[in-house]
């Protein structure tokens, strides 16, 4: 088969490219392939691509000189050697190239094809074992993976990253928990064997952006970034610990092992990589003094925060199972005729020992867990199921307000599953509403309009929740389907106190009624709150001032005195 090297050149000049691919067809124990680019601004993706054996660089592009774009090539480590060429020799340009991470320089006027000939192959040798030597001196060469000074480079670089944009990112320490005794048993091969499976297995646990690496011994790190919930931490660590359990056949036995896991994150568990190291293999060293495998955070603060998390959620799958979650539903008054309207579907959860619970409790544990999508369809088939009995005994008039979270809008079957349950019920779409909170709106603008046009086109209303709070617009709210907003109960409390507050309070409502939007207020808790909404032109209310949230039986007591039915 013919030997083909691909070279990328570089040049605006189209007579420079014919020139060069005449002078490379004079070589005849190679066949040289010659793609040409001559925009500046496309060479930086060909050039990673790696999709070429070498690169011929034109250093200068008029006022232009191309030495940012070699300095960026080897910070992002780009393993094709590059070649520069300029038309005159320039002892400090050939300097400056060299510094900068190309491979050569070439003056254009002396080359022949002996010469580039022989430049090309020994700028690809040179690579080759750069690349070799930077192997043997980054990676472990038991396991393949990062070694201890790799990993420090890509967690100070991590951390410049974080400082730079103000996120955060965690960092593992992990020891492996019976090591020694798999060595003094099996023998050093049988430990090798075993560190090779358990490197493996962690690599085959995280996602591309993050590092797994070898400090040496038995020990390992893993450098998780873009990860925003501790308890998310805390799932990787309780995955990292069951595969490194599962037995590891080695030489016809089932060997097993555990770990310890000590975790430190960015910034709180320190803001340099001395620190952060220090710290999560001083959680580590906490870990070990736990029965078994474990994990633990650098703080105890975090680490009952994550244990309260963890048991929360594995509460909260118990309570799907054994149906603990349950509806209340708070009525909403219309101002003009002074009857209720609608309902408001809260949920509940009756906790076996912290007793009631309002969503807000356990709400983000249900996003975060992705338990939210059961939870919500279930809330949804129950309200409707409640609402038809209502719309038995009392007529239509009365709707039914149902929260969704912006987790619920990810659903693909959201449509599909909502219309089913109309079917089942036998609900309208004009008898039910959609709450969205105006911070999940501003959030996933784009994501949740998509998903809120059809359902608005099969006939559901949306309300505006927790307006005030976020940072909506008169265009989003001109665009959008969004039929009434819901003035936040924070803004309640404030109404005797805050003049400005006031003054805010009537601007939403001006605002809202100027776009043909229903005003609606929420946590209407006295008198005072009630008369000088009302004054103001407020549409519906809501509050304890009218009615605290209750059961269907409840209501449906409360609706035959409000509708004077016997």
């Amino acid at each position: 088969m013919e030997n083909v090297i691909k070279i990328l050149f570089v040049d605006r000049e189209q007579g420079e490219y014919l020139l060069i691919a005449d002078v490379l067809a004079q070589v005849r124990h190679v066949r040289y392939q010659l793609t040409w680019c001559h925009q500046l601004t496309d060479a930086m993706a060909l050039i990673m691509s790696s999709e070429y054996d070498v690169v011929l660089l034109d250093y200068y592009w008029g006022e232009f000189n191309t030495r940012d774009l070699l300095n960026t090539a080897r910070l992002q480590a780009c393993q094709t050697p590059i070649v520069v060429m300029t038309h005159e020799m320039e002892t400090e340009v050939d300097r400056e190239v060299i510094r900068a991470g190309a491979s050569d320089y070439l003056i254009k006027d002396a080359i022949d094809a002996q010469l580039l000939d022989r430049t090309i192959r020994y700028a690809i040798e040179r690579k080759q074992s750069e690349l070799h030597l930077a192997r043997l001196a980054h990676y472990d060469t038991l396991t393949e993976i990062p070694n201890r000074l790799l990993f420090r480079d890509r967690l100070e670089h991590a951390i410049r990253l974080a400082e730079r944009d103000s996120t955060s990112f965690s960092l593992l320490f992990i020891d492996l928990n019976g090591f020694k005794q798999v060595n003094d048993t099996f023998g050093h091969d049988a430990g090798d064997a075993l560190i090779r499976i358990c490197a493996e297995r962690l690599h085959d646990t995280i996602r591309k952006s993050d590092t797994v690496a070898r400090m040496g011994g038995d020990e390992f790190t893993l450098l998780l970034q873009n990860i925003n919930h501790t308890s998310d931490v805390a799932h990787i660590a309780q995955k990292v610990i069951e595969v490194l359990s599962a037995p590891a056949h080695i030489n016809g036995y089932d060997v097993v092992v555990g770990c310890s896991i000590g975790v430190a994150i960015y910034p709180g568990a320190g803001q340099n990589a001395d620190t952060l190291l220090k710290n999560a293999d001083i959680a580590m060293y906490k870990a070990k003094q736990e029965e078994g495998s474990a994990f633990c955070f650098f703080t105890d603060a975090m680490n009952r925060e994550v244990r309260r998390q963890l048991k929360l959620e594995s509460d909260l799958r118990q309570a799907l199972r054994k149906e603990q979650l349950f509806i209340q539903y708070q009525p909403r008054v219309d101002m003009h005729s002074g009857r209720i309207i609608a309902l408001e579907a809260q949920l509940r959860w009756a906790h076996p020992e912290r007793g009631v619970l309002n969503a807000s409790e356990f709400m983000s544990i249900a996003e975060d867990t992705g338990l939210i999508t059961a939870i919500g369809y279930r809330v949804i088939r129950q309200a409707c199921s409640d609402l038809k009995k209502i719309h038995r005994l009392f007529g239509e008039e009365i709707v039914m307000s149902i929260n969704l979270s912006v987790r619920q809008f990810k659903d693909d079957h959201l449509v599909q599953v909502i219309s089913e349950i109309f079917t089942e019920t036998g609900m309208g779409p004009g008898d039910i509403e959609f709450e969205l909170t105006e911070t999940t709106l501003m959030e996933n603008i784009d994501m949740v309009s998509l998903c809120m046009r059809p359902l608005a086109v099969f006939g559901i209303n949306f309300t505006l929740s927790n307006f005030g709070t976020g940072n909506s617009s008169f265009l989003h709210l001109q665009r959008l389907p969004i039929s009434a907003v819901k003035i936040d109960a924070q803004f309640m409390a404030e109404l005797q106190r805050s003049r400005n507050d006031r003054r805010l309070i009537l601007a939403m409502i001006n605002l809202a009624k100027n776009l043909g939007r229903i005003v609606i207020a929420d946590g209407v808790d006295d008198a005072m709150q009630k008369d000088w909404l009302e004054k103001t032109g407020c549409d519906q209310m809501q509050g304890l001032y009218f009615y605290p949230p209750k059961s269907i039986d409840d209501i449906v007591e409360l609706l035959q005195l409000n509708y004077q039915i016997a």
